[in-house]
């Protein structure tokens, strides 16, 4: 590794580590959440309430292109960076071009599945009559660029495995930026509504590739496309995809579970449905800022883990509580004194924009604490706890919330639908914050045995000697 990519996991300003890596990958996801929320807010311009609803309904479909991604390049970042952690620089290399390869293959394949199957899976995600037209375009279009959106999302992380944060941080804003330029330009100007807003989506993930492919062939040290490396263990992939499964299970029930919720929101009115899509949106704000300061220190952790410096990680640990308490407090109070100027971005029609502040209000109360669930989560995954790890995921996305969303719904009608969300963030962060003081002990007892035993070796040697 080059020296200055290498000092961003060695330095001993373990608030510097900290920041160098969490810095920019919170403006990444800062820059995906402008992006995730560009769509939606010009399409809101239009004063279509359905085309907003339409974004809706078919968002659970980004988020399984998403959980592809999170599934190669969440478990890849923790090997590699590990990896690098204790020098094994040829295995690296071997899993960063397994991660491409898989990345390709399996954008194809998704993207030929979301076309195949559109019609039956308009009816699941609970397409109602007046927005089934728009979500099937939307659809369609985000599926022909699945490979770019799950390219360019992977590559992002990997990079910053290998110390290239600026790099991975330039690929995001890139394909960003061309999106959110092309956003009002095909969507109100050429009057294209969603269909503009599914090829602005596509358009900035082909930009964002071309930089990424320029960005491998000229600079990258570990990640690669390599066939060479790929071929001596192929097999390996499965291994790498297991590390990543609790970021994409999470990230794929979360779209299951958006999709029984509009399902049980549609006897409400595709009103409801909007509301409902602005005030998660608007949510999405303290989730992404939280998810990318864990993500973001993943590596870190990952490579002091692999590097068996326990007293260095401890300190890594003791201070991203600290910060994504603070962050998570100061983003709650952000969106709650300004949700009504924030929801007025996405919604025109005054009696559901109404709707949406009161939803969102009961959504805050679970997200200032949010930081520990994601804290839990990464570090499990970067120390190895693959099923722990992937119990919480599944836990707050899917084994919790939907049992939740239909027992609450019976019960409270529709405010028992957003109820089921605190209840599944509750549940969740309690029993990751267990696994999570656990996992630290075992890892901390394994450390001081191994010590123990390195001491009484070197003592026998002496006295041989």
């Amino acid at each position: 590794m080059k020296d200055k990519q290498i000092e961003v996991f060695e330095s001993d300003n373990i608030w510097k580590s900290i920041f160098s890596m969490v810095g920019p990958a919170l403006i990444a996801i800062l820059v995906m959440l402008v992006y995730n929320l560009a769509d939606m807010i010009f399409v809101g311009q239009t004063g279509e309430t359905a085309q907003v609803a339409a974004i809706s309904v078919v968002s659970p479909i980004f988020n399984m292109i998403m959980a592809v991604a999170m599934l190669i390049s969440g478990g890849g970042s923790v090997i590699i960076a590990r990896d690098l952690g204790s020098k094994d620089i040829e295995h690296a290399k071997m899993s960063a071009s397994l991660c491409m390869w898989g990345a390709v293959i399996c954008g194809m394949i998704s993207g030929a599945i979301i076309i195949a199957a559109h019609n039956p899976l308009l009816v699941f995600l609970g397409a109602t009559e007046d927005i089934a037209e728009y979500a099937k375009d939307y659809m369609i279009i985000l599926a022909l660029g699945a490979p770019f959106l799950l390219i360019t999302n992977m590559l992002a992380q990997l990079l910053r495995a290998e110390g290239a944060v600026k790099e991975g941080l330039i690929g995001n804003l890139l394909g960003t930026i061309i999106n959110i330029i092309l956003d009002p330009i095909f969507i109100l100007g050429f009057h294209m509504g969603v269909i503009g807003a599914a090829v602005a989506t596509v358009l900035g993930n082909m930009i964002a590739t071309i930089y990424f492919a320029y960005y491998l062939k000229k600079k990258a040290i570990v990640v690669n496309m390599s066939p060479f490396y790929a071929k001596k263990n192929p097999i390996y992939i499965f291994p790498i995809m297991s590390l990543g499964l609790p970021n994409a299970i999470s990230t794929l029930l979360s779209g299951l579970a958006n999709s029984f919720a509009n399902q049980l929101l549609g006897k409400y009115g595709s009103d409801s449905i909007a509301a409902n899509a602005a005030a998660g949106r608007v949510n999405m704000i303290i989730v992404m800022v939280l998810m990318g300061i864990c993500m973001g220190a993943q590596p870190l952790i990952s490579y002091n883990y692999g590097a068996d410096k326990i007293k260095k990680l401890a300190g890594v640990m003791k201070r991203l509580i600290i910060l994504t308490v603070g962050v998570g407090v100061v983003t709650t109070v952000f969106v709650i004194l300004y949700r009504g100027s924030i929801i007025g971005l996405f919604l025109k029609a005054e009696e559901v924009a109404k709707m949406a502040e009161d939803i969102l209000t009961i959504l805050m109360i679970s997200s200032p604490f949010l930081g520990f669930f994601f804290l839990a989560t990464n570090f499990l995954q970067a120390t190895g706890k693959v099923v722990q790890a992937t119990i919480i995921s599944a836990m707050q996305k899917g084994l919790v919330l939907i049992p939740a969303l239909y027992i609450l719904e019976k019960l409270l009608g529709f405010l028992g639908i957003r109820l089921a969300y605190v209840t599944a963030d509750f549940i969740s962060i309690i029993t990751g914050s267990i696994l999570l003081i656990l996992a630290w002990r075992s890892i901390s007892l394994t450390h001081e045995k191994s010590k123990k035993t390195y001491i009484q070796n070197e003592e026998e040697s002496v006295v041989v000697s």
